[in-house]
């Protein structure tokens, strides 16, 4: 039987220690290339539902924005349709003001500048309506601020001093706007306004009052019951 020489059996013990190797590494490479494609395909399917979810997500949000801008069309209508009509409103309260003023007593407001300061206020306004290049906005404040004042009369009894119509002097009351009275300088005269008639009335009866109640709205005597005119409510068409 032969035997290898001793070189001989160390070329093979090296050789096959060699092939050995080889092998392992392969099945190693092919072990590993299986496990990176099975990786690779986990990840693409998970890429793939995130992107589905992210899409669905995106109509989602496509399909709320297309709703808010439906939204957002109706609401540009329904402020065409606003506007058209806010201009008629203003108006018809304008004269509103106007035909109440006129109806209304004629008293005078001391804490305003100029002898009839509301009839200023009122034809400012006025002014302003006509005005085209004006906003209706800042149509509609002036306006919102003349009915504040206005409002603000039927709150308050005020005494100021003025003139009659025949231009003697004379100190005037307004207890809201229900009564308007007047005592005239010299004490010897005293009346009212009667809204219906649209005249003054003397009535010297009242003169006591007048001039007690005078005294309350300029707060030299303490606030007291008074006995004064007052007219029956009448209805004024507006």
């Amino acid at each position: 039987m032969w035997r290898l020489a001793s070189s001989n059996r160390t070329r093979f013990r090296i050789l096959a220690a060699l092939v050995a190797g080889v092998a392992l590494l392969a099945s190693s490479a092919l072990v590993f290339a299986a496990q990176s494609a099975g990786d690779r395909y986990a990840e693409i399917l998970g890429d793939v539902d995130g992107l589905a979810r992210y899409n669905a997500q995106l109509q989602q949000q496509l399909k709320s924005q297309e709703e808010q801008v439906a939204l957002i069309a109706q609401q540009l209508v329904g402020i065409d349709a606003t506007a058209a009509s806010v201009g008629p409103l203003v108006q018809r309260m304008f004269d509103a003001m106007v035909a109440f003023k006129a109806a209304d007593l004629p008293f005078l407001d001391p804490t305003q500048a100029g002898p009839d300061s509301r009839k200023a206020r009122i034809d400012k306004v006025r002014e302003l309506m006509a005005d085209e290049t004006v906003l209706m906005s800042e149509k509609y404040r002036r306006l919102i601020e003349a009915y504040q004042i206005e409002l603000e009369y039927g709150r308050t009894m005020v005494s100021y001093k003025g003139k009659l119509d025949d231009g003697r002097d004379a100190d005037f009351l307004r207890v809201g706007r229900v009564s308007l009275m007047y005592r005239t300088a010299n004490g010897e005269e005293a009346g009212y306004w009667d809204a219906e008639q649209k005249v003054w009335v003397v009535n010297n009866d009242f003169s006591k009052a007048i001039e007690k109640a005078m005294q309350v709205a300029t707060k030299e005597t303490a606030p007291d019951l008074v006995i004064l005119p007052v007219p029956a409510p009448t209805e004024v068409p507006l």
